[in-house]
């Protein structure tokens, strides 16, 4: 792949799956936590300490029930609808859309997420491996704002967990034009937008070494690259 090439993966293209009240595509899996997805030619393989990303929706008042993680980072991004949370570092937050919930699993914790009314929500989850190992679980919760994109992990900001990978969601203003100049994997979720001279829209992943992106209408947008430090 050469500084322009791109790869888009459109999830329409992706078996659908999902688990209890949950619907979703699985567009990125990391062979350094699943060895499996080495042979998965059609998925994103990630980057770096990014090693998940599954997109789809909570079924209306149905979600996920209780269950655990360790020493994983964990990015909600709930496009749209209202998603409500329980479990060991607390109950009864909701996440409405467009909104972000990042969680440290740490040393261990417990949670349950779910719609909490007739419409289904949607969401965007991504896994980070974190800088370390046995971390204290916390989480953070996150507005966005109508313009711009919101660091929600890593990052020079004191705002944020720590991370050796930088998280950014957000929305980008018509005709703007957002430049990256390392390597990257972002998800368009809303709109439309051209990267490196290629139109892309809701649904798609795509990765490479650079890109310059122009919104073109109503574009919505998780970026993810490596950390400043690296």
């Amino acid at each position: 792949m050469n500084t322009d090439e791109i790869r888009i993966i459109d999830k329409q293209t992706l078996p659908l799956g999902g688990f209890a009240g949950i619907v979703e595509t699985r567009m990125a899996m990391s062979p350094r936590a699943w060895p499996h997805a080495r042979s998965n030619s059609q998925i994103s393989h990630g980057l770096d300490d990014f090693i998940y990303l599954a997109y789809g929706h909570f079924k209306p008042n149905n979600g996920a029930p209780i269950h655990p993680h360790t020493d994983v980072d964990i990015v909600s991004f709930i496009t749209s609808g209202s998603v409500g949370h329980q479990g060991s570092l607390g109950d009864g937050t909701v996440i409405n859309g467009p909104g972000v919930q990042v969680q440290r699993a740490g040393t261990g914790m417990q949670h349950a997420e779910f719609s909490v009314n007739d419409e289904k929500a949607g969401i965007v989850q991504i896994w980070f491996l974190p800088p370390r190992n046995g971390l204290t679980p916390a989480y953070q919760d996150f507005k966005l704002e109508k313009t711009g994109l919101t660091t929600v992990l890593g990052g020079n900001t004191s705002d944020t967990f720590d991370s050796n990978m930088h998280c950014q969601i957000g929305f980008i203003e018509d005709h703007k034009t957002l430049s990256v100049s390392k390597p990257f994997v972002a998800i368009i979720t809303q709109g439309s937008a051209t990267i490196n001279g290629a139109k892309v829209t809701e649904g798609q992943l795509i990765e490479g070494k650079q890109m310059s992106l122009t919104a073109i209408e109503n574009l919505g947008l998780v970026l993810i690259t490596r950390g400043e430090s690296k």
